[in-house]
């Protein structure tokens, strides 16, 4: 990676997008194709999650919007596919590649030794760093969290992630206490009704959460960023299938290309203040 996301950036004044803190009601599933496309050429199904904004997330007309999507269609329309994007739950999206369900899961998936038993990925497409997020009046002064530190205290964070495998390694036998939400949604709207004292998670999503001058004005970030801990990961990259070698191969040329051409870089700066790769 080229340079990190410097989280005291991401907090920078911007439009109102997203995290409401209000519980959504949203389909577990929808469709989006790419444009530009002809019906003779070859349909790719692309599966994401939906609930992970700035990467994907549904705008206020429930259309899927965000890094993800801009980068699969982008993908997609570099190897001459059709491209539809399906919603899956987090938990379903490794299954849905494994089944033939879907071709490619592009949602922000971190590369795991575990992972990798089950799937395959393409380089990688981001590397995040990850960071504490907690409301103003929780007066965390601390440099470094430790098992110490933040005895008694309880952690959110996204279940089945590597920011929970990493929360489970650093505070295992200490009396700090995990809370597990399903998606980044859930966490956040947890940490807003003071069910946890602190939440740990992706520097970009709790950096377009900060966005809102609403939310800036009564969260922030806490402690220490962790970045380059191999418990949460070796970057993030697009997951296929264990014996789909040359779709693997076509990715990353498709990758290679965008960001050659400088596309790649347009797209993150529409969504990221700094370079994420």
């Amino acid at each position: 990676m080229k340079k990190w996301i410097v989280i005291a950036v991401a907090i920078i004044a911007g439009p109102v997008l997203y995290f409401s803190l209000i519980p959504k009601n949203t389909p577990t599933s929808s469709t989006q194709v790419a444009s530009a496309t002809t019906e003779s050429q070859p349909l790719l199904r692309i599966a994401l999650e939906g609930k992970y904004p700035p990467f994907e997330y549904l705008d206020k007309n429930q259309q899927l919007v965000g890094f993800n999507i801009d980068l699969a269609n982008a993908l997609c329309k570099e190897m001459a596919v059709k491209c539809s994007i399906e919603r899956y739950e987090w938990d379903d999206l490794i299954p849905a590649v494994q089944t033939k369900k879907a071709d490619a899961i592009i949602a922000t998936m971190s590369i795991t030794d575990e992972r990798e038993k089950l799937v395959q990925f393409t380089q990688p497409y981001a590397r995040v760093p990850a960071a504490y997020l907690a409301k103003n009046n929780r007066q965390f002064i601390l440099p470094v969290m430790t098992p110490e530190r933040l005895a008694g205290k309880t952690i959110g964070v996204v279940s089945n992630t590597t920011f929970a495998n990493y929360l489970t390694a650093e505070f295992d036998n200490s009396k700090v206490k995990l809370k597990h939400y399903p998606d980044a949604d859930a966490l956040l709207l947890g940490m807003n009704n003071n069910e946890v004292d602190l939440v740990f998670g992706d520097s970009a999503v709790f950096g377009e959460f900060l966005r809102d001058p609403r939310h800036a004005k009564d969260y922030n970030y806490v402690g220490n960023i962790i970045k380059g801990d191999p418990r949460l990961g070796r970057g993030e990259a697009i997951a296929l299938a264990k014996d789909d070698h040359e779709m693997v191969a076509k990715f990353n040329k498709a990758l290679d290309q965008l960001i050659k051409s400088g596309q790649y870089q347009e797209m993150q700066f529409k969504y990221f203040t700094l370079q994420i790769l």
